[in-house]
């Protein structure tokens, strides 16, 4: 069973925000309404990049509270037994590896979840149920786990996504959830291409590469 390590502090909650406005332009070239994600109530969501970093710091230690996060790590550490025996389970079968220890950083701005190689998993805690939380986590460990691939053969942003979901409704139907981020684009040949291969990963993304 992989190990959590949880971590959670006003100081990454600050460098999220900072990083979140950093990408927004990012966030609008791919499709994702940076203005639905949560953001300290002090700043206002039409002016974001004209935030210095004193007011961004100054807005995230007015609302910071170690409850919400506690709460979440003890459900997290609780419940993550039996969730870890399915990505056990799931990943080896496509080749993918699970790594022996996960850095899982709580957060309540930004995206739902975001993940940075090897093993850094960052999960917003904002949702209303907690169990989507392990949701998010294990859809960002399936990122990490097909990232180098993907950078390898040049995957698109819509397309790396779509991968993932195809992979987590295979492999997790019981926890399922989609995304928006392909919703305008035709995913039929990644589809095809995921079942014709499935469940060589690497076979998938070098395929879809090509299309």
């Amino acid at each position: 069973m992989s190990k959590l390590k949880v971590i959670y502090n006003q100081e990454y909650d600050i460098q999220r925000v900072i990083d979140t406005i950093k990408k927004i332009d990012w966030f609008v070239q791919n499709n994702y309404n940076y203005k639905n994600f949560p953001f300290p109530k002090a700043l206002d969501k039409e002016k974001l990049k004209s935030y210095s970093e004193q007011e961004i710091k100054d807005a995230v230690i007015a609302e910071y509270s170690n409850d919400l996060y506690k709460e979440n790590e003890k459900f997290l550490l609780d419940n993550w037994e039996k969730a870890s025996q399915e990505i056990d389970s799931a990943f080896p079968k496509s080749g993918l590896r699970v790594q022996e220890e996960y850095k899982i950083y709580l957060t309540k701005y930004g995206t739902g979840g975001s993940y940075n190689l090897p093993n850094t998993v960052i999960v917003n805690v904002t949702f209303s149920s907690k169990m989507k939380i392990i949701q998010l986590i294990i859809h960002e460990m399936i990122h990490l786990a097909i990232e180098e691939d993907i950078l390898k053969y040049k995957i698109g942003q819509a397309q790396k996504e779509r991968i993932v979901d195809l992979y987590f409704i295979k492999n997790f139907p019981r926890r399922v959830f989609t995304q928006n981020a392909y919703m305008s684009m035709d995913t039929e040949k990644i589809d095809q291409t995921f079942d014709d291969k499935y469940p060589d990963i690497n076979e998938v993304i070098k395929e879809i590469a090509k299309k």
